[in-house]
């Protein structure tokens, strides 16, 4: 039996849609979030993602147990939503398909757990465009700003967040 142009445009649209939903996919798109935890104790990561964004790890409801002293990167092409941790500011972000990011971490912090985000890019691409600054708070108390407006940060390949103890 033969298929008709329809048929075979259908199934490949659905082959298409399939191949950019898969993990393999974000590993193509080149950006990352990667989390770095520097306080002294493991931390029990949680997602909160936002606008249909995919699960950064495990499914829904489910955490990432993130070593003291180590890192964990997360391939995307795009992500958005907030990144909670036990005794810690929440961290709000987004890195788009395009390099343009926004993200949010607060400057009073005060409690046993800090967090920075900050945004990075390959020297391939090229230096980063606009204002990124790093938010949230560095040691020794020393704080940043706590936001970076929409559109105003391009060519970001990574945001870093790390959580540490002051």
């Amino acid at each position: 039996m033969a298929m008709s142009k329809a048929s075979v445009s259908l199934l490949l649209a659905v082959f298409l849609a399939a191949a950019a939903t898969s993990p393999a996919t974000a590993a193509t798109c080149g950006r990352k979030i990667t989390v770095q935890n520097l306080c002294g104790h493991d931390l029990m990561l949680t997602l909160e993602p936002l606008a249909n964004s995919p699960h950064l790890f495990g499914g829904a409801g489910k955490g990432y147990m993130l070593r003291h002293g180590t890192h964990a990167e997360f391939p995307v092409c795009y992500w958005t939503g907030r990144l909670h941790a036990p005794n810690a500011p929440t961290a709000e972000f987004h890195v788009g398909p395009d390099g343009g990011a926004w993200y949010m971490a607060p400057v009073g912090q005060s409690g046993p757990v800090r967090v920075t985000v900050t945004p990075h890019t390959d020297r391939a691409h090229g230096a980063l465009q606009g204002h990124c600054p790093a938010v949230g708070c560095a040691n020794h108390g020393q704080c940043f700003q706590n936001a970076v407006p929409g559109g105003n940060c391009a060519n970001v390949d990574e945001l870093k967040i790390i959580y540490y103890s002051p």
